[in-house]
């Protein structure tokens, strides 16, 4: 028996290789199954053989979970180092709304034959869930100090803060305010009366007519209306630009024949009498909105109801009802709560007013300049910059005239399109 310090020599068998010596400190160790007694189910003859065995798992596999392929490594474009985060001016953490405007006692219906109205409307609101800078319950106290006893909130592209703020309103706010869920989608499309978000990500920049018709006929499934905001908004023309805000947004008279079921004719303090027009003409529903995300604004135009009662389902079928008007105020309401300066924002401060004097430098609308060398070099570098973005522009644009082009951004995820956008 060798000494258990002595190091042990492995033969090569082939002898492609000469002997491998193992140092005595690095033990090789060999597991040896402990004997036990034979099972009750091995055959007398054979006491080795087991009639019914169980199948052991084979340690030498790693389990099935390992074996999955790893997820494709992004592309780098796709999967961006964090951006540092600048926090905002105002702190919205504690906003106060102490103060409770009753527009009726001192505004008149748009139609004055429009009496005995129960509920008074804000169409179209958003959260932090968006683009909005109140929390779901600070949008509720804004609408409720402003006057209004049922809301629709209608984030971008998502239904969840409709959702949370439908639930406080049922917890805390039951006998104030009523929330009717919304969504705004894309084109500023808004879908009021759903529950859930029945579409998925939707990857083209712009939709066609005919997938928005499609949109239309399934929130008409689930029992939701459909109506268009801020068409004037829409369709203006960009600062510096020929193009409108929202290129390719379909006519009225195209969005009717879809199925949409109304239009916002009021957002904000903007009356767009057109689309009133058109709306009574075709008997649509017309609607008023606030589109408010920012805690100092007012309140400017309220949607008159007469429903059954102040419920979910008494408000949405007065909706379908289409009989509604309006109390507008084109000043707005007095009261308004300004939020007070963000700390750290406070303490960035030197260094975003040293970028704004270094943007001034390209910036035709700053007056006159100081540092004339740097000015034009910037200026210079920023043509160069517009005319390459120009340039990119058309180049997409040809592609996706060319529905068989395999780059057409038809075929893109929503983060393709954005690192695609001029």
């Amino acid at each position: 028996m060798a000494d258990a310090n002595e190091p042990v020599t492995r033969s090569n068998e082939d002898n492609s290789s000469p002997d491998v010596v193992i140092p005595a400190d690095t033990h090789e160790t060999v597991e040896t199954a402990p004997i036990q007694d034979p099972p009750s189910g091995a055959s007398s003859d054979n006491p080795t053989t087991v009639e019914n065995p169980t199948p052991q798992p084979d340690s030498s596999v790693p389990p099935a979970d390992i074996l999955q392929p790893l997820p494709p490594q992004l592309p780098r474009w796709m999967n961006p180092t964090p951006k540092l985060h600048v926090p905002e001016r105002s702190d919205y953490s504690h906003l106060e709304f102490n103060w409770k405007v009753n527009p009726a006692s001192y505004l008149t219906p748009m139609d004055n034959t429009f009496v005995d109205y129960n509920i008074l409307l804000d169409g179209h609101s958003h959260t932090t869930f968006s683009d909005g800078r109140m929390k779901p319950e600070q949008l509720l106290q804004w609408a409720i100090a402003n006057g209004y006893n049922a809301i629709v909130v209608s984030d971008h592209n998502t239904i969840e803060g409709a959702l949370e703020a439908q639930k406080i309103a049922n917890e805390k706010y039951n006998n104030q305010i009523t929330v009717i869920p919304g969504m705004e989608y894309r084109i500023h499309m808004q879908f009021i009366g759903i529950q859930s978000n029945p579409f998925g990500p939707f990857n083209k920049p712009y939709p066609t007519n005919e997938e928005l018709k499609n949109m239309i006929d399934q929130v008409h499934e689930m029992g939701g209306l459909v109506t268009v905001n801020h068409i004037p908004w829409s369709n203006k023309t960009e600062w510096r630009y020929h193009d409108p805000t929202l290129p390719n947004h379909p006519t009225r008279d195209e969005l009717y024949e879809m199925g949409v079921d109304g239009f916002e004719i009021i957002n904000g303090n903007v009356f767009d009498f057109e689309t009133y027009v058109f709306a009574k003409k075709h008997q649509s529903l017309a609607i008023s909105g606030s589109d408010v995300h920012h805690p100092s604004e007012g309140a400017y135009a309220w949607t008159l109801l007469k429903a059954a009662n102040r419920t979910v389902e008494g408000i949405m079928s007065a909706l379908k009802g289409k009989a509604t008007s309006f109390l507008f105020d084109a000043t707005g309401t007095r009261p308004r709560y300004y939020p007070a300066d963000n700390k750290e924002y406070l303490a960035l401060l030197p260094i975003t007013a040293l970028a704004n004097v270094f943007a001034s430098f390209y910036d035709d609308y700053r007056g006159m300049y100081s540092f004339q060398v740097m000015r034009k070099v910037v200026k210079f570098m920023y043509a160069r910059y517009k005319k390459f973005r120009n340039d990119r522009r058309g180049h997409w644009r040809r592609l996706d005239a060319d529905e068989q082009n395999p780059y057409n951004r038809e075929y893109y995820t929503d983060m393709d399109v954005i690192d695609m956008e001029p």
